[in-house]
């Protein structure tokens, strides 16, 4: 393993320390959370609570790899993920000046993320930095135009799924941060490792003050970015199909609301006592360290299946 490889680990570790000391002491009175009100009622407790630890995991992530690798495919990648910060970083802003959980309109927010998404695509395929090779295991496309119709829709809907995740202390970290270790580990890319490890130093230290009872959120800026980084790891590595197997437990929590909204409105009934899913465990009684415990369960039975298909490269 070349040493800025492991470096780029401990580095964005060391940065993310700094940060969130610095994040906690000076920033945390500024930004509290708004929680809906028509969330679990345990989840009231967690109102006033610092959202934004996201940016922290972004900006370490960011200044490593500019100092160890600032070569076209790293830039290029943090690139989409700077811009899927920055939409969920205004999204956080605008919801802590309005004191709303939901500031912004959905529709809105897809359509800039559909833009940027399209726009990023064609540059990278302009400029032959990455190979779009849309492959999603059962189908391979093959035809220009609906490579980049379901490379957005790939990318915009696993930044999307994983927002959808963080509604739990340690969820949506602990769930990524299992995806990031077995792809660094199935893949011999030292761009990849360079990204997924950089993101596991930041995603490390925001776990800690992340456990339940959570003293920080990570907030749209985290979650959005996050999404992006693993959708552009499916991107380096061709294999678009890994990502969605190893994350599927952001797959069924963005399909349970894509359920769940539409049946409500048809028919007033609900599929799901609240979604996002991980909302209808914890009304039937799961606390919220045992959702993350089983849903991480599921994510590595995931992996270990995703190991089996696509072979490991250890």
């Amino acid at each position: 393993m070349p040493i800025n490889t492991l470096a780029s680990f401990f580095l964005s570790l060391v940065l993310s320390i700094i940060g969130f000391k610095i994040y906690l002491k000076y920033f945390k009175s500024f930004l509290p959370k708004y929680v809906r009100d028509y969330g679990p009622k345990s989840h009231l407790a967690k109102q006033g609570t610092p959202t934004m630890g996201g940016a922290v995991i972004w900006l370490s992530t960011l200044i490593t790899l500019l100092i160890l690798a600032p070569n076209r495919e790293i830039i290029a990648s943090l690139l989409l993920i700077t811009g899927y910060a920055f939409i969920g970083g205004i999204d956080d802003y605008l919801g802590i000046k309005k004191k709303s959980s939901q500031p912004s309109k959905a529709r809105y927010k897809f359509a800039i993320e559909c833009i940027i998404t399209l726009i990023w695509l064609l540059t990278v395929k302009h400029f032959s930095i990455f190979d779009l090779k849309a492959d999603f295991l059962l189908f391979h496309i093959t035809s220009t135009f609906w490579i980049y119709v379901f490379e957005t829709l790939f990318i915009v809907g696993m930044a999307n799924a994983v927002n959808e995740t963080d509604g739990v202390d340690g969820l949506a970290g602990t769930i990524t941060s299992i995806l990031l270790v077995f792809i660094f580990m199935m893949f011999k890319d030292t761009n990849l490792s360079l990204l997924t490890l950089a993101l596991l130093g930041g995603l490390s230290v925001f776990l800690f003050y992340n456990a339940h009872p959570a003293k920080l959120i990570m907030g749209d800026v985290g979650s959005l970015s996050l999404g992006s980084s693993i959708a552009v790891l499916g991107i380096i590595v061709g294999k678009e199909w890994i990502v969605l197997i190893l994350g599927v437990v952001f797959l069924i929590e963005a399909f349970s609301v894509m359920l769940q909204v539409p049946y409500y409105k048809l028919t007033k009934k609900r599929i799901f006592k609240m979604t996002p899913i991980h909302h209808h465990f914890e009304l039937s009684g799961w606390s919220e360290p045992q959702i993350v415990t089983r849903f991480s369960l599921l994510t590595l039975i995931a992996a270990i299946l995703g190991v089996f298909i696509n072979g490991p490269k250890w």
